[in-house]
């Protein structure tokens, strides 16, 4: 009889080893119903406007990440608005709470085909918000940001034609984007800034979606480009009460969750464009601001 032993740990549960397949055959089902998430997300939030807006909410919160993973983070978490790992929290010092449930994203991971080219594949990777963890939750934008510089910002970083006019297609636009012209359209002495502010925005929106798709058409992208007008306000603080959000169209509620998934693509994409032009070039006055003070 000897004492050189390791008894188990009391309460100790082991865990079942898988085989092969049986790892490969939990990843799919995995994979499977992240994509089946993502599906019922997008009928859901086209036949519903309070879920769609819900949405554009977190899509313009979390506006790095695709359309697809947008519609996963809504659908487990739709205040969220910092996502990491559990050992990325880790190693920035913060902890997870107790208990937290972990949400799926899809994570792009690229690989060698057999001809020897790149592809790009997706895992399910799991995340939690700072809202789940002892890390302290950015701050959301305010809204008392002044529209007209943030005006002045999307102009200026515009890279189309901008011309002032006396009058505008329709008395109650303050903004027009005439692709024909490539150029946008600003109608003088607008007294209200925050109107002004949300019609800049929405046909900006027009701009990068005309030069983001082969056939572009101001009737087919109308809602597209209130949609990105509204997230590109939302993200910068504007206020969006004005935004024709709820009249979804018919033809994007009918259509199947790939076809949707497409469309809200499109519109996360020109808002990102936009919404990048606008963040750097912010951040680039405020740092030289920063010089003039040091001076």
């Amino acid at each position: 009889m000897t004492n050189n032993f390791n008894p188990k740990k009391s309460g100790a549960a082991e865990r079942p080893q898988l085989s092969p397949e049986e790892y490969v055959a939990k990843k799919k089902a995995e994979k499977d119903a992240v994509y089946q998430m993502i599906d019922d997300a997008a009928t859901e939030i086209v036949n519903a406007p309070e879920k769609f807006r819900g949405y554009l909410d977190t899509q313009a919160r979390m506006d790095r990440y695709s359309a697809a993973n947008a519609l996963l983070i809504y659908k487990q978490q739709p205040q969220a608005t910092q996502l990491k790992d559990f050992r990325d929290w880790q190693e920035d010092g913060v902890k997870v709470n107790k208990g937290a449930k972990s949400l799926s994203i899809l994570e792009p991971v690229e690989y060698t085909k057999n001809d020897g080219s790149t592809g790009i594949a997706y895992n399910v990777k799991k995340v939690f918000d700072v809202a789940q963890t002892s890390g302290k939750k950015p701050a959301a934008p305010t809204l008392d940001r002044d529209p007209r510089k943030l005006v002045a910002i999307m102009l200026d970083t515009a890279p189309i034609d901008v011309s002032t006019v006396e009058e505008l297609p329709s008395p109650n636009m303050g903004a027009f984007y005439k692709n024909e012209d490539q150029t946008l359209y600003i109608k003088r002495d607008i007294g209200d800034s925050v109107a002004l502010c949300q019609c800049v925005a929405q046909e900006l929106g027009h701009a990068q979606l005309a030069m983001n798709c082969e056939a572009y058409s101001r009737r087919d992208m109308g809602f597209s480009a209130v949609c990105v007008g509204y997230m590109l306000c939302r993200k910068f603080g504007v206020d969006v009460k004005n935004f024709a959000i709820d009249r979804i169209p018919e033809e994007l509620a009918g259509k199947s969750p790939k076809e949707i998934r497409a469309e809200l693509s499109k519109t996360r994409s020109a808002m990102s464009e936009i919404g990048s032009r606008v963040s750097e070039e912010i951040y680039r006055r405020r740092a030289e601001r920063s010089k003039e003070q040091e001076r």
